[in-house]
């Protein structure tokens, strides 16, 4: 059996060349997502080789789904652009190597394909999918900010529902009432004066006594419950 191998002068030079060989290309994403209504870019970066080369022209080709192959836009510098008349024209623009499109729409997606011409290298592609979705996923900032304000929302409606159940947890308070130990009673929420003689039913009694209050002094009640009552202790004038 009869082995074919490289020369050492072959393999010098194919070592030397390799570097060249990948240095000049066009580096491309396989594939990028776009949202409807919204902007996207299809990077496409020309890799120059040691050689200076310049950059004379970008082309951006399209291929859709059905197999159809359409032309974009075309340029030859930065004043000398060509936008093709298809259904992407006015809203395609071109930076640097890069495709910008505008608004984007369902019939975009398809396989885009750059083309560089570098002189005096040559020319070289890429091609990049892409692919339209409906809408953007949330940012985890977002979602974060969203979560904060629901738990803010059920605190405050579990504050709400707190304060309701412990005003309507005993049946019989009725209304919030001042009484002046040496006045008449007042009933606040109906802006009236009760007679002494009303029967009234009253629990959990907070006494609270004025500076002008004897220490010593005491308040007594016969047969009265109190419910969400402020006693005032002052001499009327």
């Amino acid at each position: 059996m009869k082995t074919c191998s490289k020369s050492p002068a072959m393999l010098l030079i194919y070592i030397m060349l390799l570097p060249v060989l990948e240095a000049q290309e066009v580096k491309m994403e396989p594939e990028v997502t776009g949202y409807l209504g919204e902007e996207v870019t299809l990077r496409c970066q020309f890799i120059p080789g040691p050689k200076d080369d310049i950059i004379s022209q970008v082309e951006w080709e399209l291929e859709t789904p059905a197999g159809d192959k359409i032309k974009i836009i075309v340029s030859r510098g930065e004043s000398r652009v060509s936008v093709l008349d298809t259904f992407l024209k006015g809203r395609v623009k071109i930076a640097e190597q890069s495709l910008i499109i505008g608004n984007v729409e369902t019939r975009d997606a398809g396989s885009y394909t750059c083309s560089v011409a570098a002189f005096p290298s040559g020319a070289f592609e890429g091609t990049t999918k892409l692919v339209v979705q409906e809408q953007k996923p949330l940012s985890a900032g977002t979602v974060s900010a969203i979560v904060i304000a629901v738990m803010l929302l059920l605190g405050i409606v579990a504050a709400i529902a707190y304060l309701i159940f412990i005003r309507k947890r005993d049946p019989k308070v009725r209304h919030r009432v001042y009484i002046d130990t040496d006045g008449p009673v007042m009933d606040v929420s109906r802006q009236s004066v009760l007679k002494r003689d009303v029967d009234v039913v009253y629990s959990d009694v907070r006494l609270k006594t004025s500076r002008d209050a004897p220490p010593d002094d005491e308040h007594t009640a016969d047969d009265v419950t109190y419910a969400d009552v402020v006693v005032v202790r002052h001499q009327l004038q």
